[in-house]
């Protein structure tokens, strides 16, 4: 075998410590993004947060926060072909003490900021077994049907009801106290008198069957809505009217108000005890309309400042040189993430007015103007890489006039139209929402009508394609949104 030495030119790229956390911050939310902020707080002694309103530096707008459209089309982003190597092109090797803070652009904090009454690590479901145990605590019961009862009430899920059948209650109790079927239906029942009728039921009919037990006697068209429930719930579910109302001997008016009856009812009742927490989305873009201009702004409602403590100045040129080290490595990691940090907004800030650029019918008219847009297009537009602009997307949140939407939703495929021009998906969905909003509640309008007069509106699409879109708008089929009324 013949040995030989061969040269080879090649080109890679190679992500250097600085640039893998610029790329990493790139793609955090607004939480996770906070929750790095505040470790590097607190494992970088040399970086100090300080309240912006405590802050002496000039607080006005710099010109790039609020910048217009018109200007951010006429400047896109200087990057190369290799931008993911470049995105932070500032020169790290310069250590400086005075550098400029990391002040986040920020709006009002009382417009955007929403709490929570409820504690984040709440348990959904001990209000409704507290309440059911106190009202339990009211009764006289022997051991082994206290026994009996609370297993009974601990083992109900967030909407009250009882997943589990009696061989696996009985796993929970003692092997001892191993109670038959006759025993556990007498704690049942009193289980189920407890506070809020339809509670420890298992399954919809008998939740919907304890509740029109609860109810007076002679309420008008009960004993109708009792035969339903118990006989043709399944009929009701599938808004099969007319057979409903042969099987109750009954006219359409008569039922249409026997199902009103039921629809009063409570499905889950465990829910109105069961508290939930509400996880509050805010915006991280804002744009607004100012002198006929659209103007975005990142948002960050703590409005606080992240600079370089003055604190360690003195021990930079310290004899000790394990102290002079640990204060340059600290303090050139202190550098290196708040400019991470100001090239993150300035990344969002770009791709974010490019994309409003682009759907400025969305901004006047909503969801019917969003036109078809890729990553590749803003990428282009900005002249960065794909990858780029989809950290910058990732888990960020725009406030428009019409709403708060994901970055992403302005995404979206094209469709043909008959004259050749193109469409995007998210407007043919909000022509379909907007059919199904003002058809008739007795004549529902078909996923094949749908088509129809997509196609009359010139945009080419498939039955299959409108019922895919249909689905992932969380609306029903024709069929099961009929009413009788």
């Amino acid at each position: 075998m013949k040995h030989s030495l061969q040269i080879r030119q090649s080109r890679r790229l190679q992500l250097n410590a600085q640039l893998t956390q610029s790329l990493r911050l790139l793609q955090l939310g607004r939480v996770d993004l906070d929750f790095e902020i505040q470790n590097k707080l607190e494992t970088n002694p040399l970086l100090e947060g300080v309240d912006s309103l405590n802050y002496a530096d000039d607080l006005t707008p710099s010109p790039e926060e609020i910048e217009p459209l018109t200007q951010a089309e006429s400047e896109p982003i200087q990057e190369s072909p290799n931008a993911e190597s470049e995105m932070i092109s500032t020169d790290y090797d310069s250590l400086h003490w005075d550098d400029r803070p990391y002040r986040p652009h920020s709006e009002s904090s009382n417009e955007f900021r929403a709490e929570t009454d409820q504690p984040m690590w709440h348990d959904a479901g001990q209000d409704l077994r507290t309440r059911l145990l106190e009202e339990l605590a009211l009764h006289r019961l022997s051991r082994p049907d206290e026994l009996i009862a609370h297993a009974l009430i601990g083992s109900l899920d967030d909407r009250g009801y009882l997943p589990i059948n009696y061989d696996e209650l009985r796993s929970i109790l003692d092997a001892q106290d191993s109670p038959s079927d006759k025993e556990i239906d007498s704690v049942l029942h009193l289980v189920q008198s407890l506070y809020l009728p339809g509670i420890a039921a298992r399954d919809l009919r008998e939740c919907l069957m304890l509740q029109l037990d609860g109810l007076d006697k002679q309420t008008a068209y009960i004993e109708d809505a009792k035969k339903l429930v118990s006989n043709h719930l399944a009929r009701l579910g599938k808004h099969q009217y007319t057979a409903l109302g042969q099987a109750l001997e009954i006219d359409q008016s008569r039922l249409a108000k026997v199902i009103a009856l039921i629809q009063s009812l409570n499905p889950k009742p465990g829910e109105e005890l069961t508290p939930s927490v509400d996880h509050a989305v805010s915006p991280d873009v804002v744009v607004k309309k100012v002198d006929q201009e659209w103007v975005v702004r990142l948002v960050r409602p703590d409005g606080s400042v992240i600079r370089i403590s003055q604190d360690y100045r003195n021990y930079q040129n310290s004899p000790d040189k394990k102290t002079s080290e640990y204060i340059k490595n600290h303090l050139q990691d202190a550098q290196w993430f708040i400019r991470s940090l100001e090239q993150r907004d300035q990344t969002i800030l770009k791709v974010t007015q490019t994309i409003v650029s682009m759907q400025r019918n969305f901004m006047e008219s909503g969801d019917m103007g969003v036109v078809p847009m890729t990553l590749r297009d803003i990428a282009n537009e900005l002249d960065i890489h794909e990858s780029t602009v989809s950290r910058a997307i990732d888990q960020k949140n725009i406030l428009t006039p019409h709403g708060l939407f994901a970055l992403k939703h302005f995404f979206s495929a094209s469709l043909g139209r008959s004259n050749g021009s193109q469409t995007s998906a998210r407007a043919a969905q909000a022509k379909i929402r907007k059919v199904i909003e003002s058809e008739s509640a007795q004549h529902p309008v078909s996923d094949n009508q749908l088509v129809a007069m997509l196609n009359q509106d010139g945009i080419t699409i498939a039955r299959r394609t409108v019922a895919k879109y249909r689905e992932q708008m969380k609306i029903l089929p024709a069929a099961q949104r009929r009413s009788i009324t």
